[in-house]
């Protein structure tokens, strides 16, 4: 297996360079032969432009999952997802599930569709939303749609077979070596997409679709119930060498429509998620500690004041919000001065607005290991001599504040601060507990490990504050979450 893989990346490379080089080595072809071409290839694919909707399962690997959020960021791992959907592309219908299976054994099953008059989002896994949903505007489809049909060649490459001016928006090159002819589309939006195909058999190799950022490469062809069709996809973004996708497509088929079913939200769910208002506030929720969130309080932090120095807890999630919280503290305490900032793990959405403190000369508290992925972070690879560190050890106490740092299955290292006094805790992601409560029918081993901890340490909690979703977790619901089958 692993003789065959690296075979079809040595074609896939070979495919790739193909597409950068094809139009140094080949002059631009006749109006004629680009017309005889596109001809060519509506007759080769006439069996497949009557297909208005469809329903399709497949699997895939992906390599940068939300920003390098990796169990050990010095051996990237893969997470997989498996996704089932029917579109209807004439009436702008689609239903998509998609399950991602995260390191530590944490489900993430999401659904959305769209119908005539609405479209949602929703969460079957009770993780993140729970039974609330997300309403989504009507555009949704032609988001869906855009990255959706790049996994079906003959989907794909429609857009060139419907082009109307092939004269003036159509050129084609011809490679004597390979055999391959790439032809380049330029869309009525004045974007570029480079198609290229192999002439014997006539199949689509590979697009460089602009627009998208990425080069989609198509193998493995295998011929299902009268169609022929790509069964694997490798997926390149951003100009990586390595797949950032790998797609294997399970199941095609072409249906009268979506089932109406799935074009409704299931009972019990509700109620729908107003966006926030992006303006953050601050509570105090003990004696000098105080709680920043805004209307939708799907990001949260800490900060606690002692003197006149102040260390905040998370809020690293992207500079815009680092820059927001920091002015909203330094308004509130404008003779104190924010000294430290503390990081539970090193992955993107934790650690993404560093640099906003590190430009304010803050100190970045962290456990060595995460110290170390910060400091190999690529985004911060400009700046990262200007970043002062201090390393947190576990069972570490600074100012009355006591830092743990557990080995789990979400993060090589991961930690979380216990505030004595209040009984108060500030986590990240060992806790997947949405807003309203909903236990999940999965937790992750990690939860567990959570948990186990902090009653062997006979921890007095009153309250647990997320970074993300809950700012409120109850010990009741934490022990619920606990007694689910893992």
């Amino acid at each position: 297996m692993q003789r065959n893989l690296t075979r079809f990346l040595s074609a896939v490379t070979f495919a790739l360079l193909g597409l950068v080089s094809f139009i140094i080595i080949m002059p631009t072809a006749s109006a004629g032969e680009v017309d005889d071409y596109i001809t060519k290839l509506k007759t080769h694919y006439k069996s497949t432009l009557s297909i208005k909707a469809y329903s399709m399962k497949y699997h895939f690997l992906n390599r940068r999952y939300q920003d390098h959020n990796y169990w050990d960021y010095q051996t990237p791992n893969l997470f997989m997802s498996q996704r089932v959907v029917e579109a209807d592309l004439v009436k702008r219908h689609f239903y998509d599930n998609d399950i991602v299976y995260y390191s530590g054994g944490r489900l993430y099953d999401r659904a959305q569709f769209q119908n005539n008059k609405e479209s949602f989002f929703y969460e079957k896994s009770a993780t993140v939303l729970g039974k609330a949903v997300q309403r989504r505007d009507m555009d949704n489809f032609d988001i869906f749609k855009g990255y959706n049909v790049m996994n079906i060649d003959f989907l794909a490459v429609r857009p060139l077979l419907e082009e109307t001016d092939i004269k003036g928006n159509i050129t084609l090159h011809q490679e004597r070596k390979s055999g391959a002819t790439t032809l380049i589309h330029k869309t009525s939006n004045d974007d570029v997409i480079d198609y290229k195909f192999s002439n014997n058999p006539l199949q689509l190799i590979s697009i460089n679709h602009r627009p998208l950022g990425g080069i989609f490469v198509y193998n493995d062809y295998q011929t299902t119930k009268n169609m022929t069709f790509a069964r694997s996809i490798y997926q390149y973004y951003d100009g990586e060498t390595k797949p950032t996708y790998i797609s294997f497509i399970d199941n095609f088929n072409i249906i009268e429509e979506v089932d109406p079913t799935r074009l409704q939200l299931p009972e019990g769910y509700g109620p729908i998620i107003s966006r926030g208002d992006g303006v953050l506030v601050s509570k105090e929720i003990a004696t000098d500690l105080y709680l920043i969130t805004d209307s939708s309080a799907a990001r949260n932090s800490l900060f606690k004041v002692n003197g006149d120095k102040i260390t905040v807890f998370g809020a690293s999630n992207n500079s815009r919000l680092a820059d927001k919280t920091i002015k909203l503290i330094l308004d509130q305490f404008p003779k104190k001065k924010i000294v430290s900032v503390y990081v539970t793990h090193p992955h993107g959405h934790q650690i993404s607005g560093l640099k906003a403190f590190a430009n304010q000369g803050i100190e970045i508290l962290a456990d060595n290991y995460s110290i170390a992925a910060i400091k190999a972070y690529p985004p911060f690879a400009d700046d990262i001599a200007t970043f002062k560190f201090r390393t947190i050890e576990h069972e570490h106490i600074i100012d009355d504040t006591h830092f743990y740092v557990l080995e789990n299955m979400h993060s090589k290292r991961q930690g979380f601060v216990y505030f004595k006094d209040s009984g108060i805790i500030f986590q990240t992601h060992f806790l997947h507990i949405p807003q309203d409560n909903t236990i999940a029918k999965v937790i992750p081993s990690y939860t567990r490990t959570f948990i186990d901890f902090v009653r062997s340490k006979q921890l007095k909690i009153n309250r647990i504050v997320a970074n993300y979703n809950n700012n409120n977790i109850s010990v009741e619901v934490m022990n619920k979450t606990y007694d689910v089958n893992f």
